[in-house]
């Protein structure tokens, strides 16, 4: 008799129990291939639910994850990385300069800023057929709000040179005149307005506007005799700008600051608020400790607490999107419990001479459980390479489908975007996978039990 180290024997054990789970796959592979025809039907059905049920969930995490990312993006370049105003908003800055230098000695950059809405009046023309213009009227538009920077914030902090799309980066509308006020909008304003580079608009404010009347001690509303002396100002469009944000193009207006101040009735060193840029606005949590401590009679905001609502419902509808469709998955993972049923009594007759051999019930239990593991792995593969290619080619599937249809399937006006934005992250991948494997292998287990329960002697005698 030989005597074996424990080791020895430890090892030869594990050889051993590595062998029957390779012999438990080659079956459960081999299962899965019939004689008659490459592959069968009903295993084709299974393979097919789960590419799809994969394929669907890596396309959506990933437009979901392109809508954050890109939604994350655009709010950068159109606000700061953090702004200082007065707490809650309620009032302006008094005097900017002494934020402006806490903001410089923290490493940060810094810009004041005094945005408000405002009312525009503006000349709308109406044309014949022949693009003649035949009348014109006065217009109001009350959804736009006037941002007022120094030229320099606009190309140093913004970057608005490189957003232009016609005129000029400059607010004076003319060198030799004396009304030299100028303004410069969105592409997707000047187009719902009908304005062009030249045009001519005016600007009302709302504390100007509130002068013009008053309210006597009986609650009524009359004519405030020293309103009559506002005159309010007129701005000429000197340039169009496009940052590829459909609500911030649609509405954002940018003036001199000295103009701003005027409209508003601030002082010039007054400001509804200070911008800030950092050197990373996904990691300045040790700025913002710092700004707060040095400034504690003001409210310090990042961009992600000026968004947070938003930023909220997207993370939100992603991991909705995700439970919903896991589904799909779960559903192929119920028609692959079908499937393997069927097998069973398929090879009912093989699974007892298995047995007869020496086959134990844990091993027939592993060759289906094998069956249902390989199906959401080739699943897993194929539906992560579809939806790949699928992410790959979205906005072509769109153009194409748009043109066929005649329907604009991603109109920017709702979802603020020129395209359809994607990204694939390897995370969610992974995730996708393991989840659609384990749902696969779970759907294997009531017929690996069934078939492990057959007895060998009445399995044989089958038919």
């Amino acid at each position: 008799m030989l005597f074996y180290p424990e080791s020895h024997v430890g090892t030869r054990a594990k050889r051993r129990k590595h062998k029957i789970m390779r012999v438990e796959l080659f079956l459960a592979g081999r299962y899965l291939r019939p004689r008659r025809s490459m592959v069968s039907m009903i295993t084709l059905c299974s393979l097919v639910g789960v590419t799809l049920g994969v394929a669907v969930l890596v396309v959506v995490l990933a437009v979901m994850t392109g809508f954050t990312d890109v939604m994350k993006s655009k709010l950068i370049e159109t606000q700061s990385h953090f702004q200082v105003r007065v707490p809650g908003g309620s009032s302006a800055i008094r005097d900017y300069r002494p934020i402006v230098g806490a903001i410089g000695e923290a490493g940060a950059k810094a810009a004041p800023v005094i945005m408000n809405p405002v009312l525009v009046q503006y000349r709308q023309t109406f044309v014949d057929e022949h693009g003649n213009p035949i009348a014109y009227r006065q217009s109001f538009d009350a959804r736009s709000y006037v941002i007022g920077v120094t030229r320099g914030d606009l190309v140093d902090r913004l970057a608005l040179d490189k957003s232009m799309k016609k005129g000029e980066l400059d607010f004076a509308s003319s060198p030799d005149s004396l009304d030299s006020r100028g303004v410069i909008i969105g592409d997707a304003l000047a187009k719902r307005l009908r304005l062009k580079v030249g045009d001519k608009i005016i600007l009302h404010s709302a504390n100007r506007l509130s002068e013009l009347v008053r309210f006597s001690p009986d609650g009524r509303m009359e004519a405030n005799s020293s309103g009559a002396a506002y005159i309010p100002p007129e701005f000429t469009v000197t340039g169009i700008f496009s940052l590829g944000k459909y609500d911030f193009d649609n509405a954002a207006m940018f003036v001199e600051y000295g103009e701003a101040a005027d409209l508003f009735g601030l002082r010039y060193t007054g400001a509804t608020g200070v911008f800030g840029w950092g050197r990373d606005p996904f990691d300045q949590k040790a700025l913002i400790f710092g700004l707060r401590k040095a400034l504690p009679d003001y409210e310090v905001l990042t961009w992600e607490d000026s968004n947070r609502r938003l930023l909220d419902v997207l993370n939100v509808e992603k991991r909705m999107m995700f439970f919903l469709l896991i589904f799909i998955v779960l559903v192929a993972a119920f028609s692959i419990t079908g499937t393997l049923i069927t097998s069973v009594y398929q090879k009912t007759r093989e699974i007892g001479l298995l047995k007869a051999l020496g086959a134990s019930d844990r091993a027939v239990t592993g060759i289906f459980i094998g069956q249902g593991m390989l199906i959401g792995v080739i699943g897993s593969i194929t539906g992560v390479a579809l939806g790949t290619l699928f992410v790959a080619l979205r906005n072509h599937i769109l153009h194409l489908v748009s043109a066929c249809t005649g329907m604009e399937l991603f109109p920017k006006e709702f979802y603020y975007f020129n395209e359809l934005p994607a990204h694939i992250v390897p995370q969610d991948v992974a995730f996708i996978v393991v989840s659609s494997i384990v749902l696969c292998t779970l759907g294997a287990v009531l017929p690996a039990w069934r078939a492990a329960r057959l007895e060998p002697a009445q399995a044989l005698r089958y038919e």
